[in-house]
């Protein structure tokens, strides 16, 4: 920043009493050096300054020699005078040494930091401990306000105080005055003719402030940036055909009183030309169609600069994936001015032919080299590829264990054709971890660990342990996953789990007890591309309530133990007739088409409740992402197709696809992306559908269906409420003969049975009256009522689900390692519907099949981290579109789940 100006000052700080001495010593006769004594010395080691003398003990002293001794030692900027002289044969030199610099204080900048000036005093040997050279400082103290000035600050100065302290030391004080910011008043371009000049303003940076725009920093002066403007400038027209183009001059005009600049460039862009031949020159290692293929210039195109350049990159790049890591290729134009053409020479030194050393790897504090080491495409020993050294840098990205990965390649010492390849990087958090334990009250305690490992102890192994206990659920599970079972990228893992769990007061209540195990393998296809088979076992028990949903079970249903139903109820009251118990009556004379019985069945009613089933599935997975986490560039999809064995207890199948674009728009933290999910089952031979424990939700971060502002799994079909029989009846009291207890007012004493039998109504007929039996009695069916806990229903799911999203991610302010954290806006759609909607469901209208109308919507932001426990999430989310029995959640945050 600041220009090293050092000089030597010796004129008054060397006394003449010296240089008579050096001119005495010169024309005296030569004589051996018995000793050398030194005085004077204070901070130098005698060590130092016998290493500066051209001479030692010994020597002969010959005319002449001292003024060596006084140049030698005075280049070292040690010492402040220097005096040589003789006492016998004894060289006397005497020596007063620079001040150090005690302190350095600066005060008064904002615009340089307190730093970079002091770096660059460094780089001029002034700093705290240094010797002081007050040349120095006043170089310094101009660079300073040079560098104010490149920045438009021509009012800057610089004073500076140098106060002398004990034992020959200094303070330095400087002041910065740094002035206020002179602001471009106009910028003025001469000399173009074939594009206006507001078309080339558009190109610079600098220019005077839009009136719309009041906070630019567009007129604010900088020379780093006029010059960045002018090889915009000149690049504009190169790559138009304009090969003589040139800028001429650029004044710039400051007032004087420093505060307004006006620009003037002056350019003359000559005439524009067209290629006439291209050729390439040089050793093309027999790889000349393949040079020529990536020549983005040929004859009969207007000149472009771009164009070669671009053509210089991918040529060397070509050579570096055939092995020669140091080729080199420039694109020379030989312009001819008479008939405005210009021929495009090639030349191309490949080099020697580079081979791999070794590969070295850094950064990996938790994870084996191996693990690093099979990513590699790039091979020790073997030709140097850039192309296999960039993909192997890739494979380590896509990993997910890393957060940054580097890769330099260094020649070998001693060799020309062999390099090392280093890769540099950097961990981050590849798993989670959770233990948790409490209680609710009311025996509502819970125990909860789970830890999820991508890269177990440095392996890259994956493993997951989960035990989970509440008092409404039980389960353990464990998985392991090896990706390099074979050493040529075949993966092998297996998983078993078992879980109880118990649903109360739910609509759709159910228990479930199941266990199972799976095994699965991945074979690579390519680079970017794996497909997957899995193998699998599940036992299933189902249990359901009274509560349960009718898409579970068919209601109304018996209840275990009431095997009697109410021909008449109690009478308690004597004004209406003799005091009388309830009437009842066997449920087995009650015909079956009153007893309720012809509800829809449900799932259990058709299918059972315990169920073995053999599972097989394959995936395709095709992933050219960048990173393993927190992506900014690349796709992935990922389809599959699962489906339960023909023969086992239910036979269904499941389709998913699920796919991520990522565009970056300004490098890789302005970035758009694209997300899409769907799924389809259902069930075939003797299985109608698709099993209710199996359908897809949508809503929150459902991994199948991500629609944030909703609740997690909240939306799409909703379960029937059940239809349940009513029980209990009014007993007379009797005392112990059997005579019924009367009370002062005369009405009977009673009490009400909760069970024991039926309530009924009476059977309409066509017309709404009670229908009658032949004696004249009306016909008695079972009462039922609906039975819902509370307002809401609960989610169903259902066998397809669509949803997607659309996202622009953009850099937090204030947050450096961007790798570790997304922020995004974005646009949330989706649904889950079902083609299996029941009778009873469509009646009441929360089930429906595919309907564009029915798809949901909602904006927001979010935020995810990558925490040492796992990424965290957090969203603001507002729905634009919802049904009457949606479930929104503005504010969400998940662990282990991204986006």
């Amino acid at each position: 920043m600041i220009n090293k100006r050092v000089t030597t000052l010796l004129g008054s700080s060397l006394l003449s009493l010296s240089i008579s001495l050096a001119a005495q010593a010169q024309n005296s006769d030569s004589f051996i050096i018995d000793d050398i004594r030194i005085d004077g010395l204070q901070r130098i080691s005698p060590g130092v300054m016998f290493g500066l003398l051209p001479i030692s003990v010994g020597d002969q002293m010959q005319p002449g020699m001292a003024g060596q001794i006084i140049r030698s030692v005075t280049e070292s900027q040690y010492f402040e005078e220097i005096e040589v002289a003789r006492e016998g044969d004894v060289l006397l030199i005497t020596v007063l040494e620079r001040p150090s610099v005690s302190e350095i204080n600066i005060s008064g900048n904002d615009v340089l930091e307190t730093e970079d000036i002091l770096n660059n005093m460094r780089e001029a040997e002034i700093y705290e401990g240094g010797i002081f050279t007050r040349s120095t400082l006043e170089a310094i103290s101009q660079g300073i306000q040079e560098v104010y000035s490149s920045r438009g600050r021509y009012g800057t100065t610089v004073d500076i105080e140098v106060t002398e302290q004990p034992r020959n030391r200094v303070a330095i004080d400087m002041t910065v005055n740094e002035g206020e910011e002179s602001r471009i008043q106009g910028v003025n371009i001469v000399g173009n003719q074939t594009y206006q000049s507001d078309e080339l303003k558009d190109l610079m940076e600098l220019g005077t402030k839009p009136w719309w725009l009041p906070l630019s920093r567009r007129d604010r002066y900088s020379r780093e940036q006029l010059e960045g403007d002018l090889e915009n400038l000149t690049s504009y027209y190169l790559d138009n055909g304009y090969a003589r183009f040139n800028i001429d001059s650029t004044p710039v005009a400051i007032t004087p009183d420093n505060e307004d600049i006006y620009i003037t460039i002056n350019v003359s862009e000559g005439q524009q030309y067209q290629i006439s031949n291209v050729d390439l020159v040089g050793d093309l290692v027999n790889a000349e169609s393949l040079l020529r293929a990536y020549t983005l210039v040929g004859p009969g195109q207007s000149f472009s600069q771009a164009l070669i350049t671009a053509s210089e990159e991918y040529m060397t790049q070509i050579l570096g994936n055939l092995g020669y890591a140091f080729a080199t290729v420039e694109g020379v134009p030989e312009i001819n001015d008479e008939d405005q053409t210009v021929e495009v020479i090639f030349y191309v030194d490949p080099g020697a032919r580079t081979y791999v050393n070794r590969i070295n790897y850094a950064g990996n504090l938790s994870t084996a080299d191996d693990v690093l080491r099979r990513e590699m495409r790039q091979l020790e020993s073997a030709p140097a590829s850039s192309q296999q050294i960039e993909l192997s840098k890739v494979r380590l990205e896509r990993l997910g264990y890393f957060s940054t990965v580097e890769v330099d390649t260094v020649e070998v010492p001693g060799t020309t054709d062999q390099i090392d390849v280093n890769f540099d990087v950097q961990e981050q958090s590849f798993g989670s971890v959770s233990f948790s334990v409490g209680s609710g009250g009311g025996g509502n305690w819970f125990i909860a660990t789970d830890l999820q490992a991508e890269n177990f102890l440095g392996t890259g192994k994956t493993v997951s342990v989960g035990l989970n206990r509440s008092y409404y659920s039980s389960s353990a599970n464990f998985s392991y996953v090896d990706p390099y079972y074979t050493p040529d990228g075949v993966s092998r893992g297996f998983s078993v789990y078992a879980q109880k769990q118990d649903g109360f007061l739910n609509v759709s209540s159910f228990s479930t007890t199941s266990y199972g195990a799976a095994v699965n393998f991945a074979y690579p296809i390519s680079e970017i591309e794996q497909i997957g088979f899995n193998f699998g076992f599940g036992h299933t028990e189902l249990s359901a309530y009274g509560s349960s949903a009718q898409e579970i079970r068919r209601s109304p249903t018996l209840f275990d133990g009431v095997d009697r139903y109410i021909i008449s109820e109690a009478n308690t009251n004597p004004w209406n007739g003799p005091l009388s118990d309830a009437v009842t009556a066997p449920l087995s004379d009650l015909p079956e088409e009153y007893k309720y019985q012809t509800g829809a069945p449900g799932f259990i009613d058709k299918y059972g409740r315990e169920f073995d089933n053999f599972t097989f599935s394959t995936n395709w997975i095709r992933n050219t992402l960048n990173r393993g986490q927190l992506a900014t560039r690349g796709t992935f999809q990922q389809a599959q197709f699962e489906f339960s064995v023909p023969g086992s207890d239910l036979e269904y199948y499941r389709l998913t696809y699920n796919a991520d674009y990522y565009k970056p728009l300004f490098g890789d933290d302005w970035v758009f992306h694209l997300r899409g999910n769907l799924g389809y089952g259902d069930g075939y031979g003797d299985t109608d559908e698709l099993p209710f424990f199996q359908n897809f939700f949508a809503g929150g971060l459902t991994f199948n269906g991500v629609v944030r502002g909703f609740e997690e799994n909240s939306l799409g079909p909703q379960s029937t409420p059940p239809v349940v029989l009513e029980t209990g009846f009014t007993e007379l009291a009797t005392d112990e003969n059997g005579n019924v207890l009367v009370g002062e007012s005369g009405h009977a004493n009673s009490f009400v049975r909760d069970s024991g039998a039926y309530l009924t109504v009476p059977v309409p007929d066509a017309n709404g009256d009670p229908l009658l039996d032949e004696n004249g009695n009306p016909v008695l069916q079972l009462a039922t009522t609906t039975y819902q806990f509370d307002r809401d229903r609960d989610n169903f799911g259902g066998n397809f689900v669509t949803a997607g999203s659309m996202e622009l991610l953009f850099p937090l302010p204030f947050v450096t390692d961007r790798s570790r954290v997304r922020s995004s806006v974005f646009f949330d759609v989706g649904n889950v519907f079902s083609t299996d909607c029941t009778t009873q469901q469509s009646l009441e209208r929360n089930c429906s099949d595919f309907s564009i109308d029915e798809l949901r919507y909602s904006v927001g932001v979010g935020v995810t981290y990558l925490s040492p426990f796992g990424p965290l999430t957090f969203y603001l989310a507002k729905p634009f579109t919802r049904g009457e029995e949606d479930d929104t959640k503005s504010f969400d945050f998940t662990i282990g789940a991204g986006f």
